[in-house]
């Protein structure tokens, strides 16, 4: 009886867990925009520079990016993997940039290692 009881505990418990549900293969999925305010940037003398970069993930392929100080929004593809965000944008520029995924809230950029806050 002791038997018959254990094995139905176990198999109860193997029905009752699940795998986690962000990908087949344990990728995250991702949305919003995240900010990076640039660190001693001063936009002064010069209202073109824009000192919070922003990064918006339009779907589960296109983002939308303004890096580097830059006053051009550019768009690219992106792709994640485990937690891992790789960006190539498509307006004709070679410009890869890629994350860390830290959290739901907190990207790492691999590049400099700055950290970038979702805001919406």
């Amino acid at each position: 009886m002791i038997k018959k009881m254990t094995i139905l505990l176990l198999l109860g418990f193997m029905i009752s867990c699940s795998s986690n549900d962000d990908d087949d293969n344990g990728t995250f999925k991702i949305n919003g925009k995240y900010n990076h305010t640039i660190t001693g940037c001063d936009n002064s003398d010069n209202f073109e520079i824009n000192c919070v970069e922003f990064i918006k993930f339009i779907d589960e392929t296109n983002v939308s990016l303004l890096i580097d100080g830059n006053d051009v929004v550019y768009v690219g593809n992106y792709e994640i993997i485990k937690d891992k965000i790789n960006i190539e944008t498509t307006d004709g520029l070679n410009i890869n940039i890629s994350f860390i995924i830290k959290d739901g809230i907190t990207l790492k950029r691999i590049e400099n290692n700055d950290i970038w806050i979702k805001s919406e």
